[in-house]
């Protein structure tokens, strides 16, 4: 009996380290590794998702001087040929290329005056007063100058600006320096006056009902062209109609007909192998005003 007693106590003990042995060992096991998949994107996709909203191309339109703040840091609205802050946004009224001019005709160049005798200087009660707010003659002979560097005749806009910008006597805007201006530029003076041209022969071969529908309202054609890397386009893509069909195909035609657009830069070609632009058109047709005739 004493054997068979130890020996079921040995068998015992040795279930009861098995056991603990079997619910303590996976505490102390490492956990499997996790795989983990990394991918990689493309660098140009993170540089396009930190760029910013796009910014605006404009032509350069100068402004006087005292119009102008000290640049800043500040990312503008509007990209053009230099980096300009102005103390105020503002448009002209009236359309066509961006250009200031004077909004007058020339201004003479004051006359040399002709020396005179000495006078004596009035006493000082009779002289005129000045206060701290300056009431007093302005002498404007200067910006009539430097308004006279601009070419005669009314300031035009080419751009569509934000509705909410002020209308005033020039275009003054803020905006940041575009690497590629100039060849913005040769394309706007290759492509404005074809496409002004076939929008006006569109206008012209509406009816009655057509020109009346067509009237105080903006028409605009948002359109991607391909060019490419030698300046020839290859093809144009309406992204998003205007809703007149002869509106888009002007739009379309102008860039056609202009065929070439000489000395892109090398860097805007893109991975596919061509220079992505977009444009959009913009045509406000006023109508004048129709009469019955009985």
């Amino acid at each position: 009996m004493p054997v068979i007693r130890a020996v079921f106590i040995s068998i015992l003990v040795h279930c009861l380290l098995m056991g603990t042995v079997i619910w303590i060992a996976p505490k102390f096991q490492l956990p499997e590794a996790e795989t983990i998949e990394v991918e990689l994107t493309p660098e140009a996709q993170i540089m396009q998702a930190l760029k910013p909203k796009e910014q605006q191309i404009v032509r350069q339109a100068i402004v006087p001087e005292k119009m102008k703040l000290p640049e800043d840091d500040t990312l503008a609205k509007f990209l053009s040929e230099q980096k300009q802050r102005v103390k105020e946004e503002t448009r002209a009224a009236q359309s066509g290329m961006t250009t200031n001019r004077s909004n007058q005709a020339a201004v003479a160049e004051p006359k040399k005056p002709t020396p005179a005798a000495p006078q004596r200087p009035r006493p000082a009660e009779s002289q005129p007063s000045m206060d701290k707010d300056g009431f007093k003659e302005v002498d404007i002979s200067k910006d009539l100058q430097e308004m006279n560097r601009f070419n005669e005749g009314m300031s035009t806009i080419g751009e569509t600006m934000p509705n909410e910008m002020k209308i005033g006597s020039f275009t003054a805007l803020n905006t940041d320096r575009y690497l590629f201006y100039t060849f913005y530029a040769r394309m706007e003076e290759l492509v404005r006056y074809r496409w002004e041209t076939r929008v006006q022969q569109a206008i012209d071969r509406f009816d009655r009902l057509t020109l009346v529908n067509a009237g105080n309202r903006n028409w605009v054609t948002h359109i991607e062209f391909l060019l490419d890397k030698n300046g020839y386009l290859r093809q144009s893509l309406i992204m998003k109609s205007s809703g007149i069909p002869a509106f888009d195909a002007a739009a379309v035609n102008a860039f056609r007909d202009a065929k070439v657009f000489p000395n892109p830069p090398p860097e805007m070609v893109q991975e596919d192998g061509f220079i992505h632009i977009k444009f959009s058109f913009t045509v406000n047709y006023a109508p004048p005003v129709l009469v019955n005739r009985n």
